[in-house]
């Protein structure tokens, strides 16, 4: 029993331990210093710019079903209205 209580109290103290040295930098993972996500309206005008470049019916729909609410939506469908004429 005195065992036990002993693992938990090591256990505990390893897990403050790495808790306070990852608290002061980057986030890591295994020692190894994680990336910032990335900004979303970032990443959503750099998949329009692809999909603006691709030209293409199916490149457009995706990119409605996968963003309809925004801003960038309504050009899209403008431009496949232009490609379906």
């Amino acid at each position: 029993m005195a065992m036990r209580g002993l693992l938990k109290s090591v256990g505990l103290a390893m897990l403050v331990m790495g808790l306070s040295t990852s608290v002061q930098g980057a986030p890591k993972t295994g020692g190894v210093e994680m990336q910032e996500p990335p900004d979303p309206e970032v990443a959503v005008r750099s998949e329009f710019a692809r999909v603006k470049a691709e030209n293409t019916v199916e490149a457009y729909e995706r990119f409605i079903r996968r963003h309809p609410d925004h801003a960038l939506a309504e050009e899209a469908r403008k431009a496949l209205l232009r490609l379906k004429q």
